[in-house]
Formats: C-alpha cells, sequence, structure tokens
C-alpha cells in the first residue's frame, strides 16, 4: 500500500466524494428552498430518476457512503503505518467521514446534543492535537521537512480554535491536502505482495471507485438531465399559461369556498350553494393568477391519479409531459412531508389543502403573481379615543365615557425593572421603543354621563384598550367589552352606555346583528365537548349552540348536531349541504378544533 500510485489514486477519490457529496447537497438544500419559496419554479434538479430515488432514501444513503469512504481510508491508514504522515492523514480523513457517517444515524435517534458535542469535540479537536504532538516527536529523529513541522503545527492550532469553537474545521478538506502533499514527498515505495494486491484493487480500485466516482457521476447526470429538461419545462409552462387565458370560466371572480365530503373535494360559493360537486381526491384553493397582465382565477386538483388545472365552471387542464412528471415528483417527495408538518397530531386529512397548495408555485415565474381566494374574516373595529391629561375620553350618540387609570394598580415588584422604568408585561412598541401600559393588567375607572346628564361610576379591565394610540377595539355593533373589578364576569357598554354581563366561564367572541357569540371557558358538565359556543340574543336567550364556530360578515361556520360542517347565515338560517369540512381559511384546514371529529 506504500505505493505512490495507490496513496494517489486514493486521494483523488477522496477529492470526488468530497466533491460530490458539496455538489449533491447544496443542490438539494438549494432544491428545497426554491420549491418552498416557489423560486424558479423549484424545479432545479427535478424530473430525474436518480435524484428522485437520492432523496427518498437519503437518510439511509448518505451514512453508508460516509461510513464507507471512512472505513477505506482507516484500512488504507493501517496499510501505511510504516509512512507516519500519510497515515496520519488518511485516519483524520478517514475519521471525519467515518463520525460523519455515524453522526447521521446517531441524530436520528435522538441522542442529547451535548454528547454529540463533546464526541465532535473528542474526535476533531482533542484527538488531532494527540497525534499531531505524537508526530513531532517521531519526526524529529528523522530530519524531518520544514512543511511537515508547519503543518503538525497547524493541526494543533486549528484544533485548539475548534475546541475553543472560534472557527468550524473541515477536516475532510484539510486531509486531503495534506495527503496530497505528503504523497508528492513520497520516496518510501515498497513492492507490494500478491495477496496484498489483490486486496488493494477490490478495496481501492473498485469499491472507493464505486461509492465516491459512481456518486458523483450520478449526481452530475442528474443535473446535466434537468438542464436538458428546463428547456421542456418552460415551453410546457408556456403552454399551459395560453391554455388558461382560453380556458372557460377562468375568469370568474366569484369566490369559491373548498369542502370535503367522503374524502373528496369539491367547491360552494358564500351564499352555501354546490358549484362543483365533491370528486377530486385533492384541491387547492382558487388562486387569483396574473398572466400577460390580466387577471385569472384557478385551482391544482389531483383525481385518479392525475392532475388538473380547473376552473370555476369545472373545465380543466390535463397536466401532461414535463409538468406531469414535475407534479408527481415533488408531490412524492414533499407531498406528505408537508402535510405532516402542518399536522402535529397526524391526522392525515388535516392540513391536505395547505399542503397541497403550495405545489402551485411550481408553476410560478418571476413575472407570475399567484395569490389564493378565501373568505374574509371580520376586520377589528376600534373607535379613536381623545387624550388629555392621562384620561382618556370618547363621545357616542347617547352618551360620554371618560377612562382614567387606577391609581392603585397593585404590581408585583419582581415585575418592575427600575432601569428601564417599566414592567415586564407591559406593552413595547420596537418602533418608538418606548412602552405602555397593558390594558388586560390594569384597572380604570370608567365615568359614563348619560345624555339625560345621569352619571354611572365603575372600576373595570378594558382589554380593548390600546394607550399607545389612544384607541378601543369594540365588538362589531360598537358595543365595548370590560370585565368587572373582581375578574368574575365579562360584559360590555350598550349603545346607552349601560352595562350589562355574563358570568366569566364564557369569552365573549363577538356581538353583532343583536346576537352575543360566547364560548364556554369551562364546565363540570359531561357532555362540555357538545356544548362549546352559545349565540344568545341580548335578553339572553339561547340561538344557537354548537362544538364549533367561525364568524364572517355576512354568515357563521358552525358544526351542526350531525357532526357535520355548514354555513348559516347572520339570521342563523342553514344555507349549505353538510359537509365534513368547510375550508372558508387556511386556518380552518389545519385547526384540529374543527376537524377532531373526523378520526371519530
Amino acid at each position: 500500500m506504500n505505493r505512490k500510485t495507490t496513496n494517489r489514486i486514493v486521494a483523488i477519490f477522496n477529492i470526488i466524494s468530497i466533491a460530490s457529496f458539496y455538489l449533491f447537497s447544496s443542490s438539494a438544500s438549494y432544491l428545497m428552498s426554491s420549491v418552498m419559496s416557489g423560486e424558479n419554479g423549484g424545479k432545479l434538479i427535478y424530473n430525474s430518476f436518480i435524484i428522485e430515488t437520492l432523496l427518498n432514501n437519503i437518510q439511509i444513503i448518505l451514512p453508508l457512503l460516509y461510513c464507507g469512504i471512512g472505513t477505506i481510508n482507516i484500512i488504507c491508514a493501517i496499510q501505511n503505518k510504516d509512512n507516519k504522515k500519510i497515515c496520519f492523514w488518511q485516519l483524520v480523513f478517514g475519521g471525519y467521514y467515518l463520525w460523519t457517517g455515524l453522526g447521521i444515524l446517531i441524530l436520528l435517534t435522538n441522542i442529547d446534543e451535548t454528547v454529540v458535542e463533546w464526541i465532535e469535540m473528542i474526535i476533531f479537536s482533542i484527538i488531532p492535537i494527540i497525534l499531531a504532538i505524537i508526530n513531532l516527536i517521531l519526526i524529529k529523529r528523522h530530519k524531518p521537512r520544514v512543511i511537515q513541522i508547519i503543518s503538525y503545527i497547524a493541526v494543533i492550532i486549528l484544533s485548539i480554535l475548534s475546541l475553543l469553537k472560534i472557527i468550524n474545521i473541515y477536516w475532510q478538506i484539510i486531509a486531503v491536502v495534506m495527503q496530497l502533499l505528503y504523497i508528492h514527498f513520497q520516496d518510501k515505495n515498497i513492492q507490494e505482495s500478491t495477496p496484498r494486491k489483490v486486496v488493494n484493487i477490490i478495496l481501492y480500485y473498485v469499491l472507493q471507485l464505486i461509492l465516491s466516482v459512481g456518486f458523483f457521476v450520478l449526481v452530475l447526470s442528474s443535473l446535466l438531465i434537468t438542464k436538458v429538461n428546463e428547456v421542456q419545462w418552460e415551453n410546457g409552462l408556456n403552454e399551459l399559461y395560453n391554455n388558461i387565458t382560453t380556458l372557460n370560466g377562468s375568469k370568474n371572480k366569484e369566490l369559491y369556498i373548498p369542502v370535503e365530503k367522503n374524502y373528496k373535494y369539491g367547491f360552494i360559493d358564500e351564499n352555501g350553494k354546490e358549484k362543483i360537486s365533491c370528486q377530486y381526491d385533492r384541491v387547492t384553493y382558487f388562486n387569483e393568477i396574473e398572466i400577460n397582465n390580466s387577471t385569472y382565477y384557478i385551482a391544482l386538483a389531483k383525481k385518479d391519479n392525475k392532475f388538473y388545472i380547473i376552473s370555476k365552471s369545472n373545465n380543466s387542464i390535463e397536466l401532461n409531459s414535463a409538468l406531469e412528471r414535475y407534479m408527481q415528483t415533488i408531490y412524492s417527495n414533499f407531498g406528505e412531508s408537508m402535510t405532516s408538518t402542518l399536522n402535529k397530531k397526524g391526522n392525515y386529512r388535516l392540513a391536505y389543502l395547505q399542503s397541497f397548495e403550495f405545489l402551485l408555485k411550481v408553476f410560478t415565474k418571476n413575472e407570475v403573481s399567484l395569490n389564493h381566494q378565501t373568505v374574509e374574516k371580520l376586520d377589528t373595529n376600534f373607535i379613536n379615543l381623545t387624550e388629555k391629561d392621562s384620561k382618556y375620553y370618547y363621545k357616542s350618540k347617547n352618551y360620554s365615557m371618560m377612562i382614567e387609570p387606577y391609581n392603585n394598580v397593585d404590581y408585583d415588584d419582581d415585575y418592575f425593572d427600575e432601569n428601564e422604568n417599566y414592567y415586564v408585561e407591559d406593552y413595547y412598541d420596537e418602533a418608538e421603543n418606548n412602552y405602555y401600559l397593558s390594558s388586560t393588567n390594569t384597572k380604570y375607572n370608567v365615568t359614563i354621563t348619560k345624555s339625560n346628564g345621569e352619571q354611572t361610576f365603575s372600576t373595570v379591565y378594558l382589554p380593548g384598550l390600546n394607550e399607545y394610540d389612544a384607541t378601543l377595539d369594540i365588538f362589531t355593533n360598537g358595543y365595548i367589552q370590560f370585565e368587572n373589578e373582581e375578574q368574575t364576569c365579562y360584559g360590555w357598554y350598550d349603545s346607552d352606555g349601560n352595562q350589562m354581563t355574563i358570568p366569566n366561564i364564557y369569552t365573549i367572541k363577538d356581538i353583532k346583528d343583536n346576537k352575543v357569540i360566547l364560548q364556554l371557558n369551562n364546565t363540570e358538565d359531561d357532555n362540555y365537548d357538545k356544548l362549546y359556543y352559545f349565540i344568545i340574543d341580548l335578553t339572553g336567550n339561547t340561538l344557537l349552540q354548537t362544538t364549533a364556530i367561525d364568524i364572517y360578515d355576512n354568515m357563521y361556520l358552525v358544526k351542526n348536531d350531525n357532526n357535520k360542517m355548514v354555513l348559516i347565515d347572520n339570521d342563523l338560517n342553514v344555507i349549505s349541504n353538510e359537509y365534513d369540512r368547510i375550508l372558508t381559511t387556511t386556518q380552518m384546514d389545519i385547526s384540529s378544533n374543527y376537524c377532531s371529529y373526523i378520526d371519530e
């Protein structure tokens, strides 16, 4: 093994392995970021069977490759035991790759990171220092070259810097450079025996060739294949854009809401009328897409393992050729992982739509914008207050209100920073670099003066008060929320300034259309799950109870007695059919509150 030729080939193979790993890692990393961000259509190294295979099995392939090359280099170092200089750097290179391969497997077992850091410290800092010192002692007996002394001193310095975490050492690069340097100065070229020649041919020429050169060729060929396919991608994409502009129904601006029934997807409109029956395996929201300065509305759908671009009249364009291959590849590699990321509980019907939505990004280019259509949530309503002498004033048609911070606010001293002169729970504005009292932790003296001159006084909490910009959040119908001083009940000031209260086992979600939407906070009732939300009138009569609700400008989304989701109008009349899910917003897709019944 001490022949120059053999050592040189092993070093060259090591260089190829480094290049292939860095090439693959950078390509795979860029692929992931480009797919997630929509840049470049997420198409960098796709449409390659080789890359698909590598990505799908990366957690197995990379450790095996690292461990294989590391083991070969360690065996090579043992056979070079008479050549201490080359032996040392082959050990370093082999140790680095072997540890990296084992490290990937270790990370998969969730071992404590502190343990991993200590192991790395020993392998890449302490051991190199010890070996370098030993070699410095040994080479002094044999008239060492200056480069030898410099190299080992450099190892000691770099290892100390790595130990102190000042720099991050890429030992495999350093090791292979030093291998080439010492092979160049190698003067010992012992003739190998026939058995050793056979072992070396199999071990270094065949195995190393397969591992390093083979992997490099696979990655390089995949990238070359991708470059060829980019032409097909661009042609297919341009053809798709042209087809979208002529697709019947693609100019329809009406809002369509995705719904799911019996594991199939369709769409309804805001009035609850079914527009596209539940026939697709997966869909996205309808997206507003700009093509040649014109606006179109399309959705991506999947049915019988085929992908379609559909319009609101349910006319479709089947994706084929390069576009279909890209979609299948991206879906197989990222579809389930995206769903799992968005759905921690493992119910794979959750976040289906949201995870499928990101596939549409592969069709975007720099000049194409894409925005999905969802039901608009109610805007937060607020009123502007007049501030004077640290007091706040508001005047409505029937009454006026004066708000004054309570003088005897009892703060825990542990929450007060004397140097900064603020309470840690107070509101901080980064732009203004200033602190303001948090209304949720501050009591206020409130004076109500009615139009007839009658005055009432109370000390309350005002959750909607923002002292920074002197505004007060209000419910949809204009009522102001408060919590009593004892924090035993919530309530609101009505249009005449009267206080109306409810027990604090309820949270007020909103008051609109003379209806109060309440959320039950706690109860000892065994049927708690069936009594989660209430809609009552202003006299306290219960109009509706449900286990889930979402509030919109002209409708509500609720679960009915059959545990199905329906839309109801502001008069609480059902306006849609029953569905397993109605996906008005992205939050609706990933909210377990609305979909927990699915697995029952």
